[in-house]
C-alpha cells in the first residue's frame, strides 16, 4: 500500500460504512441467486452463483468492503467461508435455501461492519486525547500509543487471533494514525512494520505491545 493511498484509506472506509443498505442488497442477492431456486444445485451452478455474488458485492458495497481487506469470506473475521458456508454448511446445519443463505451472508457482513465501527470508536477516543494534549509532545505520544494498544487489543479479541489476524491489526494501526490526523510517513510505516512482533493464534504480551506502541508513537508525533 502506498503512503498516499494509506493516508486517505480510513476516511474512505469510514464514510462508506453509513451508506450500506442491507435490504436493497438482499433484494439484489435474491435476483442473482434466483437460478438456484429451481433445478438441482451442483458444483458448476454453485461456482457460477458464487462468482456472481462476489461481483455484486464488489460493485455495490463501498470502501469498507473493497478497501478494508475484509471482504465476505476473509479468513479472520465475519465467520463466513466460501467453501463451507455458501450452500455447503456442515451438517446438521446445512441449508440450500436461498433466503437462509442470504441471511448468513448479511450476518457476516454486519459483523465486519461492527468491527470497523468499533475501530472508529477507538480512533475517535484517541483523537480526543491527542487534541486535549495540545502541544505537549509526551502526552500526544501517550494518546497515540494508547490508541494503538486498544486497536490491537480489539482486533485480537474480535478475530480470536486467527492465523493471519495480525495483518488486520497492522492495517488497523495505520488507520488509527491516519484517523488521529497524523501523517503516516515512510518512517512511521517502517516503525509499524518492525516494532511489533505478532504471531498466529496468540495476542502479544501486554508489556511488549505497550513498548512497541510507545516506540511508534514517539516517532509519529
Amino acid at each position: 500500500m502506498s503512503v498516499e493511498a494509506s493516508t486517505s484509506m480510513w476516511r474512505r472506509i469510514r464514510d462508506s460504512l453509513d451508506t450500506y443498505a442491507p435490504e436493497p442488497l438482499a433484494s439484489q442477492l435474491r435476483d442473482v441467486l434466483a437460478p438456484l431456486r429451481s433445478g438441482g444445485i451442483h458444483q458448476a451452478r454453485l461456482k457460477q452463483a458464487k462468482n456472481a455474488v462476489q461481483d455484486l458485492l464488489k460493485s455495490e458495497l463501498g470502501a469498507w468492503y473493497t478497501a478494508s481487506g475484509l471482504p465476505l469470506g476473509n479468513e479472520v473475521l465475519g465467520g463466513y467461508c466460501w467453501c463451507h458456508s455458501f450452500f455447503n454448511q456442515n451438517p446438521p446445519h446445512r441449508t440450500v435455501d436461498v433466503d437462509e443463505n442470504i441471511q448468513l451472508m448479511l450476518e457476516s457482513l454486519e459483523r465486519i461492519r461492527a468491527f470497523l465501527y468499533a475501530l472508529d470508536g477507538v480512533y475517535q477516543s484517541a483523537r480526543r486525547q491527542l487534541e486535549a494534549a495540545a502541544n505537549d509532545k509526551p502526552l500526544r505520544a501517550q494518546a497515540l500509543a494508547e490508541g494503538l494498544v486498544r486497536t490491537v487489543d480489539l482486533t485480537a479479541e474480535t478475530t480470536s487471533c486467527e492465523e493471519t489476524w495480525y495483518q488486520v491489526a497492522q492495517d488497523a494501526m495505520s488507520w488509527c494514525i491516519e484517523a488521529m490526523g497524523l501523517p503516516l510517513s515512510d518512517a512511521t510505516q517502517e516503525l509499524l512494520d518492525t516494532a511489533f512482533v505478532f504471531e498466529s493464534w496468540v495476542a502479544p504480551p501486554p508489556e511488549a505491545l505497550r513498548d512497541a506502541a510507545a516506540r511508534v508513537a514517539e516517532g509519529a508525533v
